[in-house]
């Protein structure tokens, strides 16, 4: 009777420990509870180690950054007082590259193009009329212009 007794006791304890120990609440409910906090606890997460991240990453930049000032002013050369001389950089010589020549209209170099002032490339239209002046003289000639005015 003794172990029915117990038996009985401790069964009673399991029932009102499971029906008090959730608060009443639904499987659902508790689901609900548990993904909001986990939720909350990874948004949090999240922030300290953007945080952490940014840090870094500015201590970074500032230390290569301050990396090359430092070689950059290590590279410039002091401005001399007083008129000292610069050094020359040693090595070896270096001849200058050759000057290119001036480069020329491409309308007058292209293949067949008329050179100004040499009427033997000038060529012959079917039909027209032979020149009687030279390129020069039909330059200077008067009359191309109406003098006086026209009505």
């Amino acid at each position: 009777m003794n172990k029915k007794m117990l038996f009985a006791g401790a069964l009673a304890v399991a029932g009102f420990i499971g029906l008090t120990a959730f608060d009443g609440k639904t499987l659902a409910q508790q689901k609900e509870e548990i993904a909001a906090a986990v939720t909350a606890k990874l948004e949090t997460l999240r922030s300290e180690k953007a945080a952490e991240c940014d840090a870094r990453v500015q201590t970074e930049a500032t230390t290569r950054f301050e990396t090359w000032k430092a070689e950059e002013a290590a590279a410039a050369p002091a401005p001399a007082k007083g008129g000292a001389k610069k050094s020359t950089p040693k090595g070896p010589k270096v001849d200058p590259l050759p000057s290119k020549p001036a480069p020329t209209d491409p309308q007058k170099s292209r293949g067949g193009a008329v050179q100004q002032g040499n009427p033997e490339q000038q060529k012959e239209r079917s039909g027209s009329a032979a020149p009687t002046q030279t390129p020069e003289q039909q330059k200077k000639r008067g009359g191309a212009v109406k003098q006086g005015g026209g009505k």
